[in-house]
């Protein structure tokens, strides 16, 4: 075992991609075997990457909602065939944009993201229900009812705010706020300490989040305002998108999926069967073809959630089939491999990033394992 194909593959990342710092660490069966990071945190003021930043995750909230969820299906709670407006009568009688709808939304088409609804978080509905002062996680997510959906539910894929749903739903089933639920089932039995909705206040804890960046057309990276468009208002928290985190909080979780679901204390995370019906592929033909196209992600297919290898040939990955993951629109990017017990984090704070680098990581690792 030589980690040096993925250090360079990480130095590589900052001098020819440009990212200006980037985090990585990888976990086997509860050890950990590699922490890197390397460049800068703040490109102006040559603040060097330190490990312990905290980032602004974005969607890399989704695994997190989606285990949160799956935990109560676990319990009876739901069921994946369950209508969606069985929980939120406001979803009952949806509209296309061609006409009415026929088929109802199962709690399935949330997870796959094969609904229908859009990532319009400015919609109209949206901002008149914020004026009305209706800004709760639920005020909002009963909002895009009035979203007309842009196929049959179940008839194809569209990346939405079908997660933001998600964490709504939670709030229903359990009559808790989604980060309490969270902080209970999630971040205290996983020692997440630094995991949270929002921009943090703390000053402390504020100095350490990187800089935001965002590629300009000549792929240099131009700092940007450090927040967050998807916490749409103080009340609201993103189950698609609101997370804040650090490579420390966020690899144990994904070792826990890796591990059949449990932790390196013991705690179950999640049953081992959950974990195999995550990445076990949800779409139809057509929505596969529309997530391969969208996501210009050859070989994967869209599971509970998450990204899910399907096809080796065509996606010149040398992950094992049914390795799966997630990123962040800042760019980072989890793996986790059930077979091997084997995940991986990466964090960088740069929008407009280079989907290459994901496959250019996952191989980096595979080689470094041999």
């Amino acid at each position: 075992m030589d980690f040096t194909p993925l250090k360079e593959c990480l130095d590589r990342i900052v001098s020819y991609y440009k990212s200006p710092g980037v985090d990585c660490m990888v976990y086997k069966n509860h050890q950990k075997l590699f922490r890197y990071y390397t460049g800068l945190a703040d490109i102006e003021n040559n603040i060097p990457m330190k490990g312990n930043e905290l980032y602004l995750i974005f969607s890399m909230t989704k695994m997190v909602t989606c285990v949160s969820a799956l935990r109560l299906m676990e319990q009876g709670l739901f069921s994946l065939d369950d209508k969606l407006s069985d929980y939120i009568p406001e979803f009952e009688n949806m509209k296309l944009e061609t006409g009415d709808c026929k088929k109802p939304i199962l709690i399935r088409h949330l997870f796959s993201m094969s609904a229908g609804f859009d990532y319009n978080i400015s919609a109209p509905y949206i901002e008149r229900t914020i004026k009305m002062g209706k800004t709760s996680t639920l005020d909002i997510v009963k909002s895009l009812s009035e979203t007309p959906l842009s196929f049959e539910p179940g008839t194809n894929y569209k990346y939405s705010l079908c997660h933001d749903i998600l964490g709504g739903l939670i709030e229903v089933i359990t009559g808790k706020k989604l980060s309490v639920y969270m902080k209970e089932n999630i971040f205290e039995p996983l020692k997440m300490k630094e995991t949270f909705f929002g921009l943090t206040k703390d000053k402390d804890k504020l100095s350490r989040m990187p800089a935001r960046y965002q590629y300009n057309e000549n792929r240099i990276p131009v700092r940007q305002e450090l927040f967050c468009p998807y916490n749409l208002t103080e009340e609201y928290e993103s189950g698609g998108a609101g997370l804040c985190s650090t490579v420390c909080d966020y690899a144990p979780f994904l070792d826990a999926l890796a591990s059949g679901g449990v932790t390196k204390d013991g705690y179950r995370l999640l049953k081992e069967e959950t974990v195999n019906l995550i990445k076990t592929n949800q779409l139809c033909d057509e929505g596969l073809k529309s997530f391969q196209t969208k996501v210009k992600t050859k070989g994967y297919g869209y599971g509970l959630g998450v990204r899910t290898h399907i096809n080796s040939k065509e996606s010149g990955s040398l992950s094992p089939l049914y390795e799966f993951g997630w990123d962040g629109a800042a760019g980072g990017f989890s793996m986790v491999d059930t077979e091997n017990k084997l995940s991986l984090t990466f964090f960088q704070q740069i929008h407009r990033w280079d989907h290459n680098i994901q496959n250019e990581i996952r191989n980096a690792l595979y080689l470094s394992l041999k």
